[in-house]
């Protein structure tokens, strides 16, 4: 079996990786995990955010991350008893469109 090579590192300015570019939200499947994939979810998430702060990048802590840190589940029901993804950040203002279906 050939041996893995690793590319080249691309020479000059590179655009700054944030927690929102790696992230994976699974708001709509996540009462469809076992807990054992939830346990999975959490330290990805977890390692994934450790790797992006490692990179020294600037930033504040999303909130997904100090849900999981608080053992919480990342999603909560609305009023309304529909499910709200707490997003990476809650306080965001600009709303995302809602699928019709």
């Amino acid at each position: 079996m050939a041996a893995a090579r690793l590319l080249p590192v691309p020479a000059g300015p590179q655009a700054k990786l944030t927690f929102e570019d790696v992230a994976v939200l699974l708001s709509d499947e996540w009462d469809r995990l076992c807990p054992a994939q939830r346990g999975l979810y959490r330290n990805v998430m977890m390692e994934t955010y450790g790797n992006v702060v490692s990179l020294g990048l600037p930033g504040s802590k999303p909130d997904i991350i100090s849900q999981l840190e608080r053992g919480e589940d990342p999603w909560v029901l609305d009023r309304k008893g529909a499910k709200k993804s707490q997003g990476l950040w809650s306080d965001y203002s600009d709303p995302v469109p809602q699928k019709p279906w």
